[in-house]
């Protein structure tokens, strides 16, 4: 009796040995086709690397001599040798004029320019009694005028805020209300396929179960009638259960696949309204409002105070003259024939840029000759965009071509007053001195000029069209723990091709580089590495930031 019972108890363990095995294998199989069913996704990255990168600001302008000097005639004399042209380089040195000194009349001369001066001074006088007259009357008939205008703007610039806001508010409610709508649907379809996989669950045991007891009556060498009937009923429901777990199988990969779609980047939104239409026409008034502004501010300036400290070019002729007068009164007739044996030499290197004598010609003492512009002080007058003045001081290096040939630069100089383009845009005029002028130096064309700007030294880059901007800064998308993830970052200095990350980024994080649209935070990827880049070669894209 004892051994019966043992041989019962063995058998019950090895049924239910065998019936484990089956589930596991059943458990086996259906991870795996799930698996493959769920392959992830591969996204596009690049590895973050570290270099130079150097803001440049390009522009151009004219080369212009900084040392001109119109040269006067010391005498009344007959110019006997006129060695040079207009547009002639000279030497420092070379003689250009000699006089013929034969008839010297240094008395009569005197008296022309004494006339002169008073001449002068009568014209100054009153162009500059009539400018001031006309500069008060139409700036107190402009006040009122630009006052409106002012008031008008400020009120434009209120009403488009205030759209803007509006816009921006009402996207974020549509926001809202389409992730609680999404959020909805991904919980109804979590509960159907934990549904079917509670239904896969009960089906694959309730077959197993008419799988063994089929097992059994197979084994059995003959069956009764009873049996049969059995094992034929056996086998149908086998039949229905498989087919019943075909079916959830195939509806668990649809939910799948309504999972993903739900899960993708494609449902999410924003929330970010796109304004740039009002944001431009806003940028436009605040940039009409400030030069409305500033014409004000100058027509009251003139209303009130006039223009009385502004000398006009006739003044300035007359104090010319008044220098000679005085060089005249202080010279001896000895000294004035000495001087005029010298001629005129060249007092510098440089360009003959304007003449009003030619060889033969009777000049007179304080007569205008020549101008002679230096080519070995020279500078480059550049106009800088309003964007760009944050990125330049004085003292920053250059690059100044001319002609095709490149000369080393300083900016030297910038205006504090913008005035506008010939297309009516407020910009900035500045200087750049040639540090290294050679004889291959043209006066009064145009040069190409590079200003050399801020640059930060072995900084982690990013490529500039991967960096995204939102309402609270900048960001990126990385793969982090094989998930996306989303990283506020700090930027700085911006070429062309990349710009610095003061935080948020270390050199070898992983950055995606698909578009933002296609990314959701926390989606399990693939990493896909793009062409690789060393730190040198991000080291030679850094070129001007325009």
């Amino acid at each position: 009796m004892k051994a019966g019972v043992k041989g019962k108890k063995k058998n019950l363990v090895l049924y239910i040995v065998i019936a484990a095995v089956v589930v596991v294998l059943v458990i086996l199989v259906l991870v795996s086709n799930m698996m493959k069913g769920n392959t992830l996704p591969s996204v596009n990255v690049e590895t973050v690397t570290t270099g130079d990168v150097q803001e440049k600001v390009d522009t151009s302008g004219t080369v212009e001599s900084q040392n001109k000097k119109v040269f006067f005639s010391p005498v009344n004399a007959e110019v006997q040798n006129l060695n040079f042209q207009v547009g002639d380089s000279v030497a420092a040195g070379t003689q250009l004029i000699d006089f013929d000194l034969e008839n010297l009349e240094r008395d009569n001369q005197k008296a022309e320019l004494t006339a002169k001066a008073g001449q002068y001074g009568y014209k100054d006088s009153v162009n500059k009694s009539n400018k001031v007259a006309n500069d008060v009357a139409e700036a107190k008939a402009n006040v009122s005028t630009l006052q409106a205008q002012v008031d008008a703007k400020q009120q434009e610039i209120e009403n488009l805020t205030t759209a803007i806001s509006a816009k921006q508010e009402e996207a974020e409610n549509k926001a809202i209300s389409q992730a609680e709508e999404q959020q909805a649907k991904i919980r109804e379809w979590t509960d159907r396929a934990s549904q079917v996989s509670k239904d896969l669950i009960d089906k694959n045991a309730e077959r197993d179960k008419v799988i063994e007891e089929l097992t059994g009556l197979q084994e059995q060498p003959s069956l009764t009638q009873e049996q049969k009937a059995r094992k034929s009923e056996l086998e149908s429901k086998k039949d229905q259960l498989n087919k019943e777990i075909n079916e959830l199988n195939k509806e668990q990969i649809d939910i799948q696949g309504e999972q993903a779609k739900l899960g993708g980047g494609s449902a999410s939104q924003s929330g970010t309204a796109d304004t740039s239409q009002l944001q431009l026409q806003l940028q436009n008034a605040q940039s009409e409002l400030a030069e409305l502004q500033s014409d004000l501010a100058t027509n009251k300036s003139v209303a009130e105070s006039g223009d009385a400290g502004v000398l006009s070019e006739d003044a300035k002729k007359q104090l010319q003259v008044n220098n000679n007068l005085t060089e005249l009164e202080a010279k001896t007739l000895d000294e004035l024939i000495a001087e005029g044996k010298k001629g005129i030499q060249a007092e510098f290197t440089g360009v003959i840029s304007d003449s009003k004598i030619v060889d033969g010609a009777a000049v007179t003492q304080g007569m205008e000759m020549f101008t002679l512009e230096s080519t070995e002080d020279v500078s480059v007058s550049v106009t800088v965009s309003k964007y760009d003045i944050d990125k330049i001081k004085v003292g920053q290096k250059a690059k100044v071509t001319i002609a095709g040939k490149t000369y080393d630069g300083t900016l030297t100089k910038i205006n504090k007053v913008a005035i506008p383009n010939e297309k009516g845009t407020p910009v900035l005029g500045a200087q750049v001195h040639i540090d290294n002028p050679d004889q291959d130096i043209y006066l009064g064309v145009d040069a190409k000029v590079t200003i050399v700007g801020n640059e930060a030294k072995n900084a982690v880059l990013l490529p500039v069209e991967l960096v995204n901007t939102g309402k609270t800064g900048s960001f990126c998308y990385v793969v982090e723990d094989g998930k996306v993830a989303k990283r506020t970052i700090e930027t700085g200095i911006a070429s062309d091709s990349y710009i610095e990350v003061k935080s948020g980024l270390k050199k070898g994080d992983v950055v995606i580089t698909d578009s933002p649209d296609t990314l959701t935070e926390g989606l399990p990827v693939e990493a896909k590495e793009a062409s690789g880049q060393t730190d040198g070669e991000a080291q030679q894209d850094t070129v001007a930031a325009e």
